[in-house]
Order: C-alpha cells, then structure tokens, then sequence
C-alpha cells in the first residue's frame, strides 16, 4: 500500500502547489491596477535592509512580543529544510543527502519546542489577555491550529509508529499543504510579503511627501480617490500587513477615541483591493467598461481622514515598513482638491493662508513687530549680507507665547555673536500646514514665492525654532529648486554651547520633562540636541515621560490638526499633559511652538499652570545664563 500512499501524497503536493500559486499570481495582478512608482534605485542598501528587518527581525523586536515571532521566524526556516526532506522522501522516496544526519534531527526538534512554545504563549495571549492591539478572530486562530499541528506532529512522529504513526503523518502533510494554500488568501500573505515590502522601502528622506505635477492644467484629478489612483507599493503595503496592531496603539488619534486606526487603514484597503480586484483586472483588459467605487464613499469616512496628526507614530511602530500618512495626505488631496471638501475651520485656515500666509489671519505686516525693540536687522537692510537667516515662522511671529520663545532665542543668538538677519514683514509661511491638510495648490503657491525670496537674497544657512518648518525646507523644498543648510535651533544652541560661545553658570533648580516634537523626532532624530542643551544647565533633573524618543506621543497639533475641531472622547495635548504631570516635573520642556501651545492649554486644562510651567529650551538656557 506504500504506493497508493505515495500516489495520494504527490497528487495533494501538486495540487497545493497548484492552488498556492495560482492565489499567489491573483493577488500580484491586483497589484498592477496600481499606479507606477519607481522604488528601483539603492539595490544594496535594499538588500542589507532586507537583512536586518526581515531575517535580523530589527523592528520586530523592538518589543517584548517579537521574541516569539523571532522564533517562530527561524523555527520555520529551519524547519522548512526538513520539510523538504519530508516531501522528497514522501513524493520520490529518497531522502536529501545530510538531512537525516542526527545533529540536523535535532536541531529541528529544538526549534520545533521553540515554535510549539511560542505559538502557545501567543494563543494564551491573544485570546486569554486580549490587548487592545490584537484581535482574538476566528482566522487568527485557525493559523495557530494549523502550526499547532505542524510542529506537533514534527515532535510526535519520532516517538510514534504504526496506525497511530499513519495517523500522524497525514495530519502533518494536510496541516502543512492547508497551511500552504492558505498563506496566500489571509494575512500570513504577510510572509512573503513582508520580505518586498522592506526591499521597496522608501529611500526619500523620512516622512517626506511626493510632489503633485500642478502644470497640466487638462487635469481634474488629485490625489487618491479611488483604489486605482493609488501605487502599486501602497497596495502592497495591504499585503505586508501582519495586523500586529502596533500601529493601532501607538496612533494619537485611536488612543483619544477618534476613528482613525492605521492598522484599519491598510487592512480596509487590502479588502477592498481583493473586492474589487477581479473586475478590475477586466476593465484594464477591455471586457467592460466600468469604475472604481470611490474610497471615501466605500471605504474610508471624512473623520477618518481628518483625524491624522502625521506624526508618524504609526510608521515608527510598523515591523513591516507600511507608509501610512502618504495614504492619508493623498485622500486628504482628493478631498480639497478634487472633491472641494474639508471641514470649515480647515476652508478658514486656507483662506487665512491665501489673504495673510498665516493660519492666524493677522496681517503679514506686522510679522517682525514683536521684535523691534531688539534691534535685530531684516534681510532687506542688510540685502541679505548675512550668514543665517533666522526663519520666525507663523506661530512665533503672531502667537504672544511663543514671540517670547523668538525673543529669547534670538537673545541667545546676540549673546554668542552671530550673523543673523530675520525677513520680517517680507515672511511668508513656509507651507506646512497647506501641504499635510491636503492644499497642494495652496503650498506649491507659498513655496514659489518663499524661493523666490530666499533665492533673492542668496540665503545659504537658515536656522529656524519650528520643526514643521525646518522638515520642510529640509526635505520638500528642493523638489521646487531650493536647497542650503537649514538647522533646528536645539542643534544651533547645543553647538554653541560645545564650542564655548555660550555657557550656562547659574543654577537653575528645576525638575524637567522634556516632551519630543514629531517633526524633530520621528522626522529627523534629532533626541539628543535638546537633552544635551538641558544637561548642561546645572540644577535641572531631567525625568523622562514612558513615552519619549522615537516613542513620544503626538501633541495633537501637527498636519495641521492645531487648526481643526478635535473629536474623540479625549484631547489629545490633555493625554500628553497627563503623561508629562505624571513625572512629578515642575516644568515641561518643549522645542515647537505648536507643542508649546497644545501643552500650556493641557496645563490650564488640569488647572496646574501656575504650578507647572511650560519652557523651551531656549527659554531654559537664556535663564542659565
């Protein structure tokens, strides 16, 4: 009978083979429906990525919870050759030459306890504890079954024989080709996935955002509103989804009750690719004619969208390298400027931007007021004849707090001699605001007009004390033909203070906590500059928050959302506050005046704001000196 169960064994291999390749070939083609985007350049910083994020599992075990994913990764590896060696024996009956060697045998033994480990901590974990994260769905345990049996049956079949030993052996070779079959029509498509995703990464300077092509005026269509409008790597991006779910709980906005979650965002997406998928492919074959639904009718809501802070939580916190607020700011495009739709403080905001190139509204004229007693000199008097231009920005330039923030700054900058100039009423906003709350037309505007002005004036290095500003200038101006040195003010002060031209001598007793903006953090790295700038003011006891680095929790105020009605069932600049009072700090540093604004508000909020001040660090070592 040993033949018949040879010939039953082969046909269900081919048969597996068959089915796994055919689910894998459909699930390529819905990615060609996808727009083009080139991600072919950078092949041997690709492969070391590869390398470190999928067979090294970096990002995976950025938490606790990866051990086990770490194990179960390399137990399938290793367990993989074995496997071979079972199908060759099953199908032709020759075993692979070393494969039955007793130290190989063994070592598949200990990574199949390791494996059979693991999975069982997982599904005590999943369905016993149930964090927030993960969800406890009937797929979810089927896969863990399926594993279950796989590694079981590897650790049985070496102490059983005879009937029960045939038993073994055909709940082991019909858990392995189910397994098999499944992987490419649920979320353990990931598996393979996964491996793309990290290769076609983006190479662009973090977080930075694609410039729209606004010169063909035949155009009626921006951004993404139907799946078709979307790149193939943001569909692919659906596929690489573990639903790990630390994305979920790393977002701003789920943590304050909103509707956004990014794990939903992809996952929404991926299902309405597979939907949709099949009479797609046969509109772009020509069988008929035909469009896709709308992302914003079928898929998505207007909360959703609106609810992003582009923090960049979400992409810190993914092992897979899934880019979600490109997808967000792309819907977000769709809405204002296909759809003509946005809520009516956002329509404000880019009516402010438009008349005044504020989000204020307050007149352009009046930008440089605040510092006249200062006698700082604008980039006209000294036609540009300076080393740095002092880029205000909106939010110091017109905000009464944070003009105090400017003004020490600038301070700062007199006191260590440097060459510097501000643009005064000739200030435009840098556009930031425009850009993330989906105006591309709005920012392309303002861009043109600051190179313009920046290009007049031969500005080489500028020095700014707004994140936002200094990330976009960084990374999104030299798309529009600009580019020179451009440095974060917490860098600039922790330079002069190395090189001695500032030097904090009196004690400042303080207990700090310092709170990371995202757009110096998760944007730029830059952690280390401010913490340094406070560790040299002696007196101050810095206590870092749960939540700090590339870890932080959003203020609420960035992608424009400062300028938006917050929803939810909590603010989020009230969650950060409480993190912050949590410490026991008696005051909360900052390097953003929208971070300044969101926490001084959580202060009078908690009604702590006499008790608890809210500094920059600039503010900090003017007073140390």
């Amino acid at each position: 009978m040993l033949w018949l169960r040879s010939i039953a064994f082969g046909v269900l291999v081919i048969a597996s083979l068959y089915a796994f390749t055919t689910g894998l070939y459909e699930r390529y083609r819905f990615l060609q429906i996808g727009k083009a985007e080139d991600r072919s350049g950078h092949r041997k910083e690709r492969f070391q990525t590869v390398l470190k994020n999928v067979f090294g599992q970096r990002k995976v075990l950025a938490q606790p919870a990866g051990i086990g994913h770490f194990a179960i990764f390399w137990g399938f590896i290793i367990l993989g050759f074995g496997e071979l060696d079972y199908f060759s024996d099953g199908v032709f009956g020759v075993h692979i030459p070393g494969f039955t060697a007793t130290w190989f045998v063994d070592v598949q033994m200990i990574f199949a306890a390791l494996v059979l480990v693991a999975i069982v901590v997982a599904a005590v974990r999943r369905y016993i504890f149930r964090p927030a994260r993960l969800e406890p769905t009937l797929e979810a345990g089927f896969i863990l079954l399926l594993i279950l049996i796989i590694v079981g049956t590897i650790l049985a079949k070496s102490f059983v024989t005879g009937a029960l030993g045939e038993v073994l052996f055909w709940a082991h070779t019909l858990s392995i080709l189910g397994f098999l079959v499944f992987i490419p029509r649920s979320k353990h498509l990931h598996m393979i996935a996964a491996g793309f995703n990290w290769y076609y990464r983006s190479f662009e300077p973090t977080g930075k955002l694609k410039k729209l092509d606004l010169s063909d005026e035949t155009i009626e269509q921006f951004g993404a509103g139907k799946i078709t409008d979307l790149s193939w790597k943001q569909l692919l991006d659906g596929y690489a989804c573990t639903e790990c779910g630390r994305c979920h709980v790393a977002c701003p906005a789920q943590l304050s009750g909103k509707e956004l979650s990014p794990k939903h965002l992809i996952l929404k997406m991926k299902d309405h690719l597979i939907e949709q998928g099949p009479s797609l492919l046969q509109m772009a074959a020509g069988a008929e004619m035909m469009t896709a639904p709308s992302l914003l009718e079928e898929v998505y809501t207007e909360d959703e969208i609106w609810a992003c802070t582009t923090c960049r939580a979400c992409e810190e916190a993914c092992p897979v390298a899934n880019e979600h607020v490109s997808l967000i700011v792309d819907l977000r495009r769709n809405l204002v400027l296909t759809e003509g739709k946005a809520p009516a403080e956002v329509n404000r905001t880019f009516a402010n931007l438009e008349r005044q190139s504020n989000e204020w509204g307050r007149p352009k004229r009046t930008r440089g007021d605040f510092v006249r007693d200062l006698d700082v000199k604008t980039m006209a008097e000294v036609d540009g004849k300076v080393e740095y231009l002092y880029y205000v920005g909106s939010a110091a330039s017109f905000d009464p707090r944070n003009q105090k923030i400017a003004r020490s700054f600038i301070q700062l900058l007199q006191k260590a001699g440097i060459d510097f100039a501000i643009l005064g009423e000739e200030e435009e906003s840098d556009g930031d605001s425009a850009r993330r709350l989906g105006n591309e037309f709005l920012y392309q505007e303002l861009v043109e007009r600051n190179v313009e002005l920046f290009k007049a004036y031969g500005v080489k290095k500028i020095v700014t004390t707004d994140p936002h500003a200094y990330n976009n200038f960084k990374k999104e101006y030299p798309d529009f033909d600009f580019s020179c040195e451009v440095v974060h003010h917490t860098e600039f002060l922790a330079k002069l203070i190395e090189e001695g031209r500032l030097k904090p001598q009196k004690r400042v007793e303080r207990k700090v906590t310092y709170h990371d903006s995202c757009y110096i953090g998760r944007y730029n790295g830059i952690y280390d500059a401010p913490r340094y700038i406070l560790s040299k003011i002696e007196g101050i006891e810095l206590i870092e928050m749960p939540r700090h680095g590339a870890n932080s929790l959003c203020c609420g105020a960035g992608g424009g959302s400062m300028f938006k009605e917050e929803t939810g069932k909590k603010r989020i600049n009230i969650m950060r506050t409480e993190e912050a009072l949590a410490t026991g700090a008696t005051t909360i540093a900052t390097a953003c005046p929208f971070c300044m604004t969101m926490l001084i508000d959580g202060t009078k909020q908690k009604g702590v704001e006499e008790t608890v001040e809210t500094l920059d660090v600039a503010e900090l070592l003017l007073g140390a000196l």
